[in-house]
């Protein structure tokens, strides 16, 4: 299983990743996923923007976690870029092999299903955790919103079959 599409080697929860993590023959692909505010689902293992592996458009790392995925639109989030850890972090030295790479974009729940297609695998599952925080719950959709945009959006791939959803709410 690639854990957020095998971020020890590429920029987590990103095509890239997913790509990278098939072509080494996982079995399954485990991801995060967040629904902006025009409600699409889209990876990602924080429900904010994590500075830790978010730059925005200039190329500067952001300074704080931030705004909130469900407070922003699908070309908003087009505008950050994820595809590099922010050097001298602990969480950079938790993954040194990791291959930062420049205009990384956050994929949408859809492009993951389409990169899949389109690789002529037909046996790899997908593990989805929706990233839903009970105890904060300005963070993201309400739960049932949340989990009807990631049912939506699996059915529509008709993945249905090699799809598990799973939350800690």
């Amino acid at each position: 299983q690639a854990h957020r599409g095998g971020r020890g080697l590429w920029p987590e929860n990103t095509l890239a990743s997913f790509a990278g993590a098939l072509s080494m023959g996982v079995d399954t692909l485990e991801l995060d996923c967040a629904v902006t505010k025009d409600g699409v689902v889209v990876i990602s293992h924080d429900p904010l923007l994590n500075p830790e592996i978010t730059r925005d458009a200039s190329g500067k790392f952001i300074e704080t976690h931030g705004p909130a995925f469900h407070s922003l639109t699908w070309a908003e989030l087009l505008k950050y870029d994820v595809g590099r850890i922010k050097p001298g972090t602990p969480y950079a030295a938790l993954y040194p092999d990791q291959k930062g790479m420049d205009g990384v974009r956050i994929p949408r729940l859809a492009d993951v299903f389409a990169l899949v297609r389109k690789s002529g695998n037909t046996s790899v599952r997908f593990n989805i955790e929706t990233k839903i925080t009970p105890d904060k719950p300005d963070e993201t959709l309400p739960p049932e919103a949340f989990a009807e945009a990631v049912v939506k959006a699996v059915r529509e791939a008709k993945m249905e079959k090699r799809a598990v959803i799973q939350s800690f709410d």
